[in-house]
């Protein structure tokens, strides 16, 4: 009896606990939004902006608020990241100068178990961008904080996924406004870097800049972006049986619907043609069926000429 009484106070405790932990949550994400409210409705307008007075590019200030409360982001304050002297309206000139870094947050790993941002930060240090551009090239270049969200590692659509993490690629290499405020150096046109790929269309739809531009060895996501000179560029790499895309682009998605879902390589065949990867499980097992009974009947034809001829001879004795 005392033993059901202690269980039936701990059952009671944990669940005061967990009501409290879910009541206290709840009221974080609530005044976080309505925190929020008072900053969207300025940045919210589509035309909000100014122009740089030193680069004379105009500087978009505008946030999508429905993006970004489907952005990863979307359970923190504004001010979780930025000045809380931003709250002062109008705001500070002071604050266009304010210096953010991811790391302040993501630097902590237990809470981003897939990703070692330790690695991501070293990987970034060596890549193409950082040596050309330096300081002035950040992780906001390529991933916006306001509309940010993981993809690959939650999307089972690979189309999808290929068109949203090629489109930050994209963002900057087919628009030369962006490019501008990097040093003013000019980047080529794609099609000429890759006038030697066929199909270029074709594999910008099917196929993720970085599978090619990085080095797949880095656990989570590769940041380090190789020269175009040190790119992959032997097709057998990615059409083998062995693609380089299973250990990039298809790595997140299950062993099982790789291996057991009809085609062996399914998952890559429902975007690109895979040589050694049309194998088929069932077709397989149907094969060998088939070529089992064909030995079967060979032998049982063998068998019953072997006594018919025997009996024939038995009866012209």
């Amino acid at each position: 009896m005392l033993l059901y009484n202690n269980i039936s106070k701990m059952k009671s405790l944990i669940f005061f606990l967990l009501l409290c932990f879910l009541t206290t949550n709840l009221s974080a994400k609530r005044n976080n939004k309505e925190e929020n409210n008072k900053c969207f409705r300025c940045h919210s307008w589509s035309t909000l902006g100014y122009r740089d007075s030193n680069s004379s590019i105009l500087i978009n200030l505008s946030v999508n608020q429905k993006d970004f409360y489907s952005s990863n982001h979307r359970n923190l304050a504004c001010i979780d990241c930025h000045s809380k002297d931003f709250r002062k309206f109008p705001h500070p000139a002071k604050l266009k100068k304010e210096g953010l870094y991811c790391l302040n947050c993501h630097k902590d790993n237990k809470k981003f178990s897939v990703l070692n941002f330790k690695i991501i930060e070293a990987d970034f240090k060596e890549s193409i961008h950082y040596k050309k551009f330096g300081n002035e090239f950040t992780c906001f270049n390529c991933h916006d904080p306001h509309i940010f969200k993981i993809n690959a590692r939650k999307n089972s659509q690979i189309s999808q996924t290929v068109m949203y993490d090629n489109q930050i690629c994209l963002s900057c290499h087919n628009n030369i406004n962006k490019i501008e405020l990097l040093s003013r150096k000019v980047v080529p046109a794609l099609n000429e870097v890759h006038d030697w790929l066929p199909h270029l269309k074709l594999h910008l739809a099917n196929v993720r800049c970085i599978d090619c531009h990085t080095y797949s060895n880095t656990p989570g996501v590769s940041h380090l972006i190789v020269a175009k000179e040190n790119a992959v560029k032997d097709c057998v790499n990615c059409h083998s049986e062995n693609s380089l895309l299973l250990h990039t682009l298809y790595k997140f998605q299950s062993k099982q619907n790789r291996t057991e879902q009809g085609f062996i390589n399914a998952i890559i065949l429902n975007n690109s043609y895979i040589i050694g990867a049309t194998r088929n499980y069932y077709l397989n097992l149907f094969s060998f069926i088939i070529f089992g009974i064909v030995i079967i009947a060979l032998v049982t034809h063998g068998y019953l000429r072997y006594k018919s001829n025997k009996v024939m001879k038995n009866e012209k004795q």
